[in-house]
């Protein structure tokens, strides 16, 4: 076998796009929670791929701990190894904030890189570190605000407002903006370390800018959806004509949607690099995309947006 995509239903799905094999695995967890993954078969082949998605309620570590179990036994049977992980945990945990945490982000790749050649993941929270500085092997981003903002096409630019809710944010809204030419605007949020509040700075013509308009409010993680829901309640004040959300990756899955429903949004737009049944930008084609515009060689070939 040359090539082969390993995983659950998105590898599956990877597999038909690519034209490729496709092998499964049988997802066992023991009562005192230890993980036991096992491939449904076992072949030699000169490239494997493993994806795997994060279900709703599995707990993170577990996730983890199959990944990287699954990565070592390829290993085993391929040449060459690409490992696509469509959210990378601990991405947010990028700096040793307070003396004795660990630098979780770097040492988590440090795993990963042991047992593949190519690493690939979705939105990767880059703040103080991008991929590169984590990674030594080749390891890619790929930004999926594009893809997005398609799900806004409907709106008028010239009456939409995109805001990202602090700093961090502002790379997402010019990712989204490429071929939505809306107007921008950047938050800034405060947050106190030890007890987590947040404030919220923002430009004191705010309401002049915002009246009257379509605002999508983008990021690129929710989790409980709190601090996105205090962003909005603070541009609703501005008697803005519609509030919506385009997010990649949805922590906490369909719960996050029903919190954030409270307020009334028009559209809530999120990817499935999570599971989630409301994702409205499915990642499979965009992937399959890079894979076949940048085959080089015969080893298939990454590139960063």
């Amino acid at each position: 076998m040359d090539k082969v995509v390993i995983g659950d239903d998105l590898g599956k799905k990877l597999g038909q796009e690519l034209k490729m094999p496709f092998i499964s695995f049988e997802d066992r967890i023991f009562n005192d929670g230890e993980v036991q993954p096992r491939l449904a078969k076992e072949e030699k082949t000169k490239e494997a791929i493993l994806i795997i998605q994060k279900k709703q309620k599995e707990n993170i570590n577990s996730y983890l701990v199959k990944y990287l179990l699954l990565l070592r036994k390829i290993r085993d049977l391929s040449q060459k190894t690409i490992a696509i992980m469509p959210y990378l945990p601990y991405s947010r945990q990028d700096s040793v904030f307070r003396e004795g945490e660990p630098l979780s982000s770097l040492y988590l790749a440090e795993l990963i890189e042991k047992n593949t050649d190519v690493f690939l993941t979705c939105n990767m929270h880059e703040h103080r570190k991008k991929i590169r500085d984590l990674f030594k092997i080749p390891a890619y981003n790929v930004f999926l605000f594009e893809e997005m903002a398609e799900k806004f096409k409907e709106f008028s630019p010239s009456n939409t407002i995109v805001i990202g809710p602090d700093r961090e944010a502002e790379a997402f809204v010019d990712n989204f903006c490429r071929n939505f030419p809306a107007s921008k605007l950047i938050f800034e949020k405060h947050r106190n370390k030890e007890t987590g509040k947040v404030n919220f700075i923002y430009p004191e013509n705010t309401g002049d800018i915002l009246k009257g308009k379509e605002v999508i409010i983008v990021d690129d993680i929710v989790s409980t959806g709190g601090t996105i829901l205090e962003t909005a309640k603070i541009i609703k004040q501005f008697q803005i004509k519609t509030i919506n959300f385009a997010f990649v990756h949805s922590i906490f899955g369909d719960e996050v949607i029903d919190r954030l429903a409270i307020i009334g949004p028009k559209k809530i737009i999120f990817t499935n690099t999570l599971e989630n049944l409301h994702y409205a930008v499915d990642i499979i084609k965009p992937l399959a995309r890079y894979f076949l515009e940048h085959n080089l060689g015969g080893f298939i070939d990454f590139y960063e947006k």
